[in-house]
């Protein structure tokens, strides 16, 4: 894969892991283990690093009442025009949330 397509690669799967946290109900304990594998993860895309600290800085994890506290949440770090709508659609069948978090960690091992 060419430097180009491979980093492409690398943002579109941290925008499905972004999606797939920002669309469905994580446990708690699942919350702990998603956190510390992506604890040293270096965001290629700036706002996805916006978007995954506002995540983890929201107060309920129940994403029905995310789009008004992730909004809110970001615009309180500063980035009051980030465009959430890519992050909040559900996408159509991708792989689970933690095969996307591990082509992350392998790709930054």
């Amino acid at each position: 894969m060419t430097e180009p397509t491979a980093a492409m690669a690398i943002v579109h799967a941290e925008r499905l892991v972004l999606r797939a946290l920002s669309t469905r109900f994580v446990e708690p304990a699942e919350w702990t283990v998603i956190d510390r594998r992506l604890a040293g993860y270096s965001w290629r895309e700036p706002d996805h690093a916006i978007v995954y600290a506002a995540i983890t800085r929201a107060r309920s994890r129940d994403p029905k009442h995310w789009r008004e506290q992730l909004q809110a949440q970001t615009t309180r770090m500063g980035f009051p025009d980030l465009d959430w709508e890519s992050f909040l659609r559900p996408s159509p069948a991708e792989p689970s949330l933690h095969q996307l978090i591990q082509v992350l960690v392998d790709r930054t091992e």
